[in-house]
């Protein structure tokens, strides 16, 4: 197959129709059967797994570039992508090539389709399928660790066949409820479902206790070593400005060390300060110059980026309550935002009440419209929430042109534009993302 055939393909095995969901259709069986088919490509190096509500996918990128820094071959799993599939499998940085894709693709295609007629678990999902194709990208490369960010939960999820070298959990809050649970403990018990007897577990900055505490018995229970944020680290903010944050911080064992981070947001700090917990305990301790290498070079793309100016334009992926605080938190304490222009689009399942309240805060105007996706909500359906007396909302179904008037607004009213809800905005602004993507490809995205 070339590229554009390999990504129809892929895309083929989501079924957007199926609406009957349950969190243990996410058969681990199924998954081991695959990878067994495969010849357990997942053993063939360490693997670091990061689970958590907030933050895993940026912990996950922080670690795989300290330890690519440290002369490691790293393999970096993540998702969901912004803007093309290749953004989920990186090695030593570098996303997967098209052609590398479309040959894992082919070699991996007949085994998908034979256990579609063969096995008594069916075809694998497409994410199933797309942590396949990371373990054997990472086998065929020969990488020395792979760090992997796990999907929906943890004790269930595709990439929790793999036997970890370390667990890390980064902040829990209330995600996925009707899968997960709707309390924080039986969220929190999904979570850490990917840890194991023995191998030790970075427990990231818990706001809740209740979550701590559930990883804490958890953890106890088999055996498991816990490194706790709180009690190993130490950090503070000193500046905050549009283009990120200046910080000290200290570790348990007297390292010190003030640092500027080029992506804004306290908890992008969190995030890197438990990647370097995490780093720590495989053994590797770069000194102070090698780590702001790191985060001088640092580039994760729709985590509250900063597109463009006249007018301000801001692209984050939060979509849910928790993550939509950060943000509101983030654009009055990095860029002085007190009152914005929202384009917003959202899925289906989300807690729409919870994030119309912590936006509400700055009146202004909200755009209401459908993501790429289609298990997108309708915005007039969830219009009646984001309604107040200090907001105006509008709704514009279709995506492009609610880009158009939410900047036309932003421009008159000499406001900044917010943009959130949903990965699948992105499309929006594909050429301003930066996510390494050739003009050609974003065609086929």
């Amino acid at each position: 197959m070339n590229y554009p055939d390999t990504l129809r393909y892929l895309y083929s095995l989501i079924n957007y129709e199926k609406t009957d969901f349950q969190y243990t259709d996410l058969k681990l069986d199924r998954m081991r059967e695959l990878i067994d088919r495969l010849g357990h490509p997942e053993k063939s190096q360490p693997v670091v797994l990061v689970a958590g509500t907030k933050g895993k996918g940026s912990t996950s990128y922080y670690l795989e570039r300290i330890l690519s820094l440290a002369g490691r071959k790293t393999g970096l799993y993540v998702k969901p992508h912004l803007l093309t599939f290749r953004e989920r499998i990186r090695l030593s940085g570098e996303l997967i090539s098209p052609d590398d894709l479309a040959h894992l693709v082919t070699e991996l295609r007949p085994v998908i389709e034979s256990m579609d007629r063969s096995s008594r678990y069916g075809s694998p999902t497409y994410f199933e399928v797309s942590v396949a194709l990371a373990f054997q990208h990472f086998q065929n490369n020969g990488v020395d660790i792979a760090v992997m960010e796990v999907g929906l939960g943890g004790r269930l999820d595709a990439t929790n066949v793999a036997q970890p070298a370390l667990s890390v959990i980064t902040p829990i809050s209330y995600d996925h409820t009707e899968i997960l649970g709707n309390t924080l403990p039986k969220i929190a018990r999904e979570k850490a479902g990917i840890l194991r007897s023995h191998v030790p577990l970075i427990c990231g900055l818990q706001e809740y206790p209740a979550a701590r505490d559930t990883i804490q018995r958890v953890a106890f229970d088999l055996g498991t070593p816990v490194i706790h944020f709180t009690e190993h680290c130490r950090y503070q903010i000193v500046n905050r400005e549009k283009r990120g944050s200046t910080f000290t911080w200290s570790l348990s064992d007297g390292q010190t060390g003030t640092f500027f981070l080029s992506i804004p947001g306290d908890q992008q700090v969190v995030n890197f300060l438990t990647a370097l917990l995490a780093a720590r305990e495989l053994g590797v301790r770069p000194d102070r110059d090698e780590l702001q290498s790191v985060l001088s070079e640092v580039c994760w793309p729709g985590r509250i980026q900063h597109l463009q100016d006249d007018p301000t334009i801001i692209f984050d992926v939060a979509h849910n309550q928790a993550s939509f605080a950060t943000l509101c938190q983030t654009l009055r304490d990095y860029f002085g935002i007190r009152k914005a222009v929202f384009l917003l689009g959202f899925l289906n399942g989300k807690d729409h009440p919870g994030i119309a309240e912590e936006i509400a805060h700055f009146g202004g105007t909200i755009f209401l419209t459908t993501p790429f996706n289609p298990k997108a909500i309708l915005p007039q359906d969830i219009c009646p929430y984001f309604s107040t007396s200090q907001t105006l909302v509008r709704v514009v179904n279709e995506p492009f042109e609610a880009r158009n008037r939410a900047m036309d607004y932003a421009c008159e009213h000499h406001l900044p534009l917010v943009v959130a809800g949903s990965f699948y905005l992105a499309k929006l602004f594909a050429e301003k993302l930066h996510v390494g993507i050739e003009k050609e490809e974003m065609e086929l995205c």
